[in-house]
């Protein structure tokens, strides 16, 4: 046996769910969509920082959120990026009144994904800023 799935498509609510139950002292679930956030975001007085990318690849993205590391991500479906609303409801849960910072991948899907919620959120007022990274040979 390689690997433990019940049901191929509810593979990343089921992650997500074991995730939250294990790390619910730090991690908590934004209800909208499939975000995680740290439990006490958003930290008023704070940049936020937010990252995202598709599933797969776990504990990558959703292992980075943590005091002094990542407030909120985005989770994707297996291998895609996160759709917009899902970016923008990440940066809305972590903002805490001094901007975000998105860091994220070299990846087509999610730079055009992550600049369109960028553009939402500052339309709606919060300041947010980006670093664009590369984290192996598929994003250089």
């Amino acid at each position: 046996m390689k690997k433990f799935i019940n049901k191929p498509e509810d593979i990343i609510e089921e992650m997500l769910e074991g995730f939250v139950y294990a790390n619910s002292s730090k991690v908590k679930r934004i209800p909208t969509d499939r975000v995680l956030a740290r439990v006490d975001a958003p930290v008023s007085g704070k940049v936020g920082i937010v990252t995202g990318g598709g599933s797969g690849h776990k504990p990558a993205f959703i292992g980075y959120i943590g005091k002094g590391m990542v407030d909120a991500v985005a989770v994707g479906d297996i291998f895609a990026s996160p759709p917009v609303k899902r970016i923008y409801e990440a940066i809305k849960s972590a903002d805490g009144g001094k901007g975000v910072l998105c860091i994220l991948g070299n990846y087509s899907g999610d730079v055009m994904n992550f600049d369109m919620a960028s553009e939402m959120a500052i339309d709606e007022g919060i300041p947010v800023e980006q670093v664009i990274v590369n984290d192996d040979s598929g994003s250089a």
